[in-house]
Formats: C-alpha cells, structure tokens, sequence
C-alpha cells in the first residue's frame, strides 16, 4: 500500500476527509465506522459526509438522478468512473444516473450481514496471506475483513464466497458482438456453484466435512450452439489461494471425461469471446496467485441494483436496466457510491498478458463490480462489468436473492463485446439459491457421467 503522502489528492474527497486523511484508510467508513451502525440497525449514512451521499451534491449540480449520460457529456463524471466506463460512452454507450442506495443488504444477502456482524475480528492471515479463522479453521462465513486496510483484505472479502450463497444454479446466454455491431456467436449455458467452507444456510455448516480442503465447485454445462451442446466444465477451487484448480471436461463425442491443465487461464473461453477464464467473477484465479495494493479510495460511480435485466419483462434499451439486446452497448443504471477501494492486482503466473487489473471493492458491500484491464505493454485493453440486481427469488433463508442480472466483457482495443443475460427458467431449469445442491450429484466425474448428454 502506498504511503498517504504518494497518493494523488484527488483520492480524498471531500472538505471534512482532507481534515483526516491519515485515517481514511482505517476501516470502512470516513467519519465512522459501517459496523456498529448495521449491527444497531441505523442509517450508514453517518459514516460519510452530505457531500458524497447524492450525486448532485458531490457535482454541485451538474449530475442528477435521471440523467442521461452519453459521448455528449461523459466528461461530467471523467473524474467518478472507471477508464473503461468512459471510453465506452464515448463509443456510443449510454448509462442513466439513479440515487446512491446504501441499505448493506441491497447487494449481499441479510444472513451474509448478520453473519459478518456475528464473526468481526476473527479472520486472520497467515504469513503467506491464506486466510483462516483464527482458531486455524476455514473461514466460518460472512466477510472476513469488513473494515479492510490493504488490498489483500478486500479481494479476500469478494472471493472468499463472491455469490455470497451455499450454492446456486443459474441460466445464462451469452451474445459476442464485432466492432460493426454484427452479432457473431450466441452461446447457452447452465452455471452451478456448490461452497465447501463458510457455509451459513445449507446443513451441513460451516462446512462440508468431505471437501473441506476445498473452497468451491463450480460446473459450467453448456447448451448452445449445438457444437457445444452436452460440454460440462467442472472445476475444483482449493481453500489454498495459491493452489490452481483443477479441471474436469466431460466431452459428448466421447462420453467420457478427461482432465485437463488449470494453466491455460488467459485464453478465450470461445469462439469470438473477449474474456478469459482467469476474468469469470472479476478476477477467477486464486487470489495469492497474484499481488495486490490498495491504491486509493474515493467515491465512484457503479453500476445500481435496478438493473434487472431480463429478469423485468418486456424491458427495452429505455428502461436502462441491461435489458437482452443484440446492441453492443446495453444500457444500465448506475449511482454514485460514497466510497470505492481502488485494488490493483498483479499476476504471477505463466501465460498471463496482463500487466495489471484494477478491481473497483465498494466500501459498503465489500463486493466488486467493476474491473479495467491494462496490457504488457501498460494500455488499457479491457473493461468488464458484473450487474448484481435483486433477482425477486427466494434466498431460502427469510429473503430475496441478490445475484448477477447481466455482464459486460469490453475488450476496448478490438471494440469487440460479450455480454451476458440471465434468465429465471429456461426448459424445465429453473435458477435458484440454498437450494440443497451437492457436490456428489452434480460436481464430481460420476455425477458428470451420470447426467450428461447421451
């Protein structure tokens, strides 16, 4: 982490921070810390100033709710958004701008803030920086570092459990897009993630005693185009963040599944896709796979939950809530969040082309949304966004499922997109959360075998 003193004053932002910067880095919040205000059920909006808590205030009126923004005024919010962001609009993208919303449940489920309450102070690092409760257990559940200080902190609050959900099923197509506009390839697919560690809904808990060395698995079956149809991809993410995966392929011409190398991580995932496996969830390589510092903090447009995508029938580009389209530019709703933690990341491993990837961690939700991308030769290259929105499913816990709604894959150098809708049922799939998934039915290559393809 750089020393205050090397940081660019625009990283400090409002009249009462520069009074105390020094401590702006010490936990989340500014004026107080987040915690005790959730746990005691009040307002956060009195952990930052009035300046940084509506837009129109913080731009002294040149950006509103309900604006607009498009190449013909980007430059009003250059210094709050991302540098993907802004060279988007100028290509032709629109974004409208809503109230800042700041309820801590809005993007994580109620029971992963109750969990995160219950467990302050009890996750530690040990000297290579794997995270562990600090009786030398798995990590329990809920974030571990809520008032995060350095960069490793808060990529440990997103990947610990991105999703924040024991498992999950959802239903997914993705439209890569040419530079023209030119839809070149559709493909369908049915996505399952089943936590190991840190479960708090689904017995048993907080973990599964068979895959406790395990963080996750994950199972990508895919649908379309037929070329592809039967393919499953399972993956096994181990607990050790310096450990790759491993990964197993069930191949219909062969009925038969095959390992295959974790290493070929910064390679197209399809015909036409702009993104890779390391960049599924924002960043899909185990973290101490790479560095990470906290660059900055500063309040920062992201995108809001309003976006619903196709989840809202009958929605068009003028909603504004990533609605399927075959446009290049989907449009979406975003907000301006009080405070954003600028994590930039470095890859330590063979192949990787990126010299490095900024990930944009909200201060509140301790969740990331937002990454840009930069090449070996340091331009920027890509621009990805990942829409959560409340999906009106049940979370089988006493709530509502905040989940993905739509994503963006920018790669800004080839002006090339995929952009990716979700969807509630496809067939007789349906998308659910807690829902009793487990890692023998689905994730294993028996289980592969068992359902696959014929």
């Amino acid at each position: 982490m750089k020393d205050y003193k090397e940081l660019n004053y625009r990283d400090y932002w409002t009249r009462r921070g520069f009074l105390k910067a020094a401590g702006a880095w010490a936990g989340a919040g500014l004026l107080q810390p987040l915690l005790p205000l959730i746990g005691s059920g009040k307002s956060i909006a009195a952990a930052y100033p009035d300046e940084v808590l509506a837009i129109e205030k913080y731009t002294k009126g040149r950006v509103k709710p309900g604006m607009v923004i498009s190449k013909d005024n980007a430059e009003l919010i250059k210094d709050i958004a991302p540098e993907g962001l802004i060279v988007e609009l100028q290509r032709g993208g629109q974004i409208r701008i809503a109230p800042t919303d700041l309820r801590p449940e809005a993007v994580n489920p109620r029971y992963w803030v109750e969990a995160t309450l219950k467990n302050k102070g009890q996750a530690v690092l040990d000297k290579k920086g794997q995270l562990w409760h600090k009786d030398g257990r798995p990590w329990s559940g809920g974030t571990p570092f809520p008032e995060p200080t350095t960069g490793l902190e808060a990529m440990w609050n997103f990947k610990f459990n991105p999703r924040r959900f024991d498992d999950l099923r959802r239903i997914s197509e993705v439209v890569s897009i040419d530079s023209n506009g030119a839809v070149l390839r559709r493909d369908g697919a049915i996505y399952m993630q089943i936590q190991a560690v840190g479960r708090l809904v689904v017995e048993p808990k907080p973990f599964l005693p068979k895959y406790k060395e395990e963080l996750h698995r994950t199972l990508l079956s895919l649908t379309a185009p037929f070329d592809v149809y039967g393919l499953a991809v399972a993956t096994t993410v181990y607990y050790d963040a310096a450990k790759l995966p491993d990964t197993d392929l069930y191949i219909p011409t062969l009925r038969r599944t095959r390992r295959v190398p974790s290493t070929q991580r910064f390679e197209s995932a399809s015909p036409y896709s702009v993104y890779y496996v390391s960049d599924l969830d924002i960043q899909n390589d185990p973290v101490l796979t790479w560095s990470w510092k906290l660059a900055g903090k500063k309040p920062m447009l992201a995108p809001s939950v309003t976006n619903i995508g196709a989840r809202a029938k009958g929605a068009t580009k003028q909603d504004f809530i990533f609605p399927p389209s075959d446009e290049k530019f989907p449009r979406s709703t975003w907000e301006l969040r009080p405070e954003m933690l600028l994590v930039d990341g470095v890859p330590h491993l063979q192949g990787a082309n990126y010299s490095r990837k900024r990930v944009y961690v909200d201060g509140i939700h301790d969740s990331a949304q937002i990454t840009d991308i930069w090449d070996m030769a340091g331009k920027l290259w890509k621009f990805f966004v990942f829409i959560t929105g409340n999906t009106g499913a049940s979370d089988n816990a006493g709530g509502t499922a905040p989940d993905l709604t739509g994503i963006l894959f920018a790669d800004l150098q080839r002006d090339y997109h995929s952009n990716v809708n979700f969807f509630d049922k496809v067939g007789d799939i349906d998308f659910r959360v807690n829902a009793g998934l487990t890692i023998d039915d689905w994730i294993t290559q028996s289980a592969m075998l068992r359902r696959a393809r014929r």
